[in-house]
């Protein structure tokens, strides 16, 4: 048996409980988690609000040793130190064959369509193992998820040497992709948020940001406007998911400007396609990752371009989630990592 946190039914409930270790199919590791993140993406799952088959156990950032395997698995072996990507794909449809694994039509998620790592133990396809570098921490490992998210929205935005760059959402998405962009050559960027963001954008600007902005209490688009001469940004990087954003990211962009999507809307968001016409934006979106996105990612991090350890604001036992939540939905974090095994918390 195991510790795991279990989504049983609708509503805002959810119970740690102990419940069977799981067994690997032919294809499968056994994962001991040693450590994984909460991410905006559990958040909805948790509340009710995004459906999902009951019971469930959540939780997809995360790594940890393999401690047993399935008899097809070829690569991995007991004790290799693993971080696996969410995205299970099919590998047949026409979308994998194009390497858009993320937009297979048999795809499922680990954590959100099958259990997850909100757990002492999960399994999961080979086909979605890296290795986890011998350098690397597993806090690091279970950061290298919201990494991947960041970095195909800004590889889709055709970031490069001497774009000026405008983030919006300083989450960890947002300051991901602040860390990725600068990597990528970006000239400045700057980073948008709210009220509630104060903390998150003092870190953007220790990150590396030129410029940040409250639009609680200023314009985005003349801030940008002022801080540009006029020009506006080449691209701008919407990562909030909040349906009135796109409207501010365009106010932001110059003509033939890029808007790179990486937030995910649980509600419609109107535009002005009329000025998205006129000035030749050109807007593209973006969901989860390939393959070869999460194992770049995990380079961008063993090489020191982009940092885990400044986004992690609490470390915290698997058996505090009720009081991470709490912590979560009053902003007060930027990243929280678990540790499901008693003693753990570093």
């Amino acid at each position: 048996m195991m510790q795991a946190v279990v989504k049983e039914s609708a509503g805002v409930d959810f119970v740690l409980k102990q419940v069977p270790i799981p067994t690997p199919k032919a294809d499968e590791v056994l994962i001991r988690v040693e450590a994984v993140g909460l991410c905006g993406t559990d958040l909805p799952i948790f509340k009710g609000v995004r459906p999902v088959a009951y019971p469930l156990i959540p939780g997809h950032e995360f790594a940890g040793t393999v401690v047993g395997a399935g008899n097809h698995v070829a690569d991995f072996k007991e004790g290799d130190r693993v971080v696996p990507g969410l995205v299970v794909h099919c590998g047949r449809c026409d979308y994998c064959r194009r390497g858009l694994e993320s937009l297979c039509d048999g795809i499922y998620e680990i954590g959100i369509h099958t259990d997850g790592a909100f757990a002492q133990y999960v399994v999961a396809p080979e086909k979605t193992l890296h290795r986890l570098p011998n350098g690397l921490t597993f806090e690091q490992g279970a950061s290298i998820d919201p990494i991947a998210s960041a970095y195909r929205p800004v590889k889709k935005a055709a970031v490069g040497s001497g774009d000026t760059v405008v983030i919006f959402g300083p989450g960890p998405i947002g300051l991901y992709a602040l860390q990725i962009v600068l990597a990528e050559g970006a000239q400045q960027v700057a980073v948008v948020g709210t009220g509630d963001d104060a903390q998150r954008l003092a870190l953007a600007r220790r990150l590396g940001a030129d410029l940040t902005v409250d639009a609680s209490v200023e314009s985005p688009a003349e801030a940008i406007g002022a801080w540009t001469g006029g020009r506006m940004a080449d691209v701008v990087i919407e990562a909030t998911g909040v349906a009135e954003v796109p409207g501010f990211c365009l106010g932001c962009l110059k003509k033939a400007g890029r808007l790179s999507l990486a937030g995910i809307f649980h509600r419609n968001s109107s535009i002005n396609l009329g000025d998205v016409v006129r000035r030749e934006i050109a807007i593209t979106g973006s969901i989860c990752y390939t393959w070869l996105d999460f194992q770049a990612c995990l380079d961008l991090v063993t090489r020191g371009r982009v940092r885990v350890e400044p986004l992690i604001s609490h470390r915290m036992p698997l058996d505090q989630m009720a009081a991470a939540l709490e912590i979560a939905e009053r902003r007060e974090s930027v990243k929280i990592i678990f540790f499901p095994w008693p003693g753990a918390v570093q």
